[in-house]
């Protein structure tokens, strides 16, 4: 039997019951339209607890007689438009929620923001995956080797410097914050910023990451300074000739009389040199400026490839030949894209033309003119040009 409290309105029933020898109280109320029970194992507090929810309950009935017609219609037509089994004070209590964390922008932004960035469609590879796939994708474009290597490596360091975290989640300021903490010169975060740029476009094109949002694009450059050029002797040079072998003399060669870069020179094709009308011809394919190019063949680059001289076949027989030839140093070090940096030094002392060097070269001139004007006396370049097969 039930003992009903009620206020004249609202009623709260109180059951009494014996569990286990003990006495158990419980009341039970509609709030909301919901049947509500709460128990008790003291009397005197599940009366005290009954008043209190009349009291409430009164209040809120107040409430709904104070309600004018127009706010009832607006109930009606948002209990109309709210999910099934959603109640309206929930969606309400959230909505308000949610503004107050927004300040001046919309509920309505917010969720536009919130889709764009984690769209169901767009698979969340770990970094880890991406690295290795951007890794293949340039392999199998046919890149240099040594471009590939650049592409595992700085991708890799992302991996370590965010782990378990997919490309999605990154953003420019934690890269520029990572990046800027790494103990590398201006040079090489430069080149990684550019190396992960196009990973975060491949990756677009690819799906892996909604189009427009490659957090690398926006990363800060860092300030590169003017670096002296290091280059070989006309001596040191002839000594590394006449050490090497039939299989690596010809990257040499052609390293040093005619100044192609490192990858253009590991791609570069028997067919592609015409000792018959002087030139080395440097596909768009295969040049890092994606234009094709010219190189003439000076005379005594001429004497030494012509012992050599295949039909077609790649013209360096190994993979990493700067490694190799570097080996061959004795007494001096093998400087920092030695080979390029010679040719231009010398070349630019014995023609004077900063342009018509640039253009054999694939350079502008302003870096010509900035990092090799002076470098060398024309009596220095005709000896460079004089290194001959004995």
């Amino acid at each position: 039997m039930a003992t009903v409290i009620t206020n004249g309105k609202q009623t709260v029933k109180l059951y009494e019951s014996v569990n286990r020898g003990r006495s158990m109280f419980q009341l039970a109320y509609y709030n909301g339209g919901k049947r509500v029970q709460q128990n008790f194992a003291d009397k005197a507090q599940a009366k005290r607890v009954a008043k209190q929810v009349l009291g409430g309950l009164a209040g809120d009935a107040e409430l709904v007689d104070a309600v004018a017609t127009p706010e009832i219609e607006s109930l009606v037509a948002a209990k109309k438009v709210l999910a099934p089994g959603y109640a309206l004070h929930v969606a309400v209590e959230e909505h308000a929620q949610a503004i107050s964390k927004l300040g001046k922008n919309t509920l309505h932004e917010a969720v536009e923001f919130f889709l764009r960035h984690h769209r169901t469609d767009v698979p969340r590879l770990p970094l880890k995956d991406v690295s290795e796939l951007f890794a293949k994708s340039r392999e199998q474009s046919g890149l240099s080797p040594h471009y590939v290597y650049l592409c595992r490596k700085y991708t890799r360091k992302l991996v370590e410097g965010f782990p378990g975290q997919c490309l999605s989640d990154l953003t420019t300021a934690e890269l520029d914050k990572w990046l800027s903490g790494l103990k590398l010169g201006p040079t090489t975060k430069n080149d990684m910023r550019r190396v992960m740029g196009t990973c975060g476009n491949w990756a677009e094109r690819q799906g892996h990451l909604i189009k427009g949002m490659n957090p690398f694009l926006g990363m800060a450059r860092y300030k590169e300074g003017c670096s002296d050029v290091s280059i070989f002797t006309p001596e040191q040079l002839a000594a590394l000739l006449k050490k090497a072998d039939a299989t690596l003399r010809p990257f040499i060669a052609v390293g040093a009389f005619a100044g192609l870069r490192m990858a253009e020179l590991q791609r570069l094709d028997w067919s592609e040199i015409n000792l018959e009308s002087g030139y080395i011809t440097v596909a768009a394919s295969k040049s890092k400026t994606r234009r094709r190019r010219l190189v003439p063949i000076s005379e005594n680059l001429k004497l030494w490839l012509t012992a050599a001289k295949r039909e077609s076949g790649p013209l360096c027989l190994h993979q990493q030949s700067q490694r190799t030839a570097s080996r061959l140093c004795t007494g001096f070090k093998w400087p920092k894209n030695g080979l390029r940096h010679s040719y231009i030094s010398y070349r630019l002392a014995i023609l004077n033309d900063t342009a018509r060097v640039a253009l054999e070269a694939g350079n502008s001139p302003q870096v010509i003119f900035g990092h090799y004007r002076e470098l060398v006396r024309p009596e220095e370049a005709t000896l460079w040009f004089d290194v001959k097969p004995e």
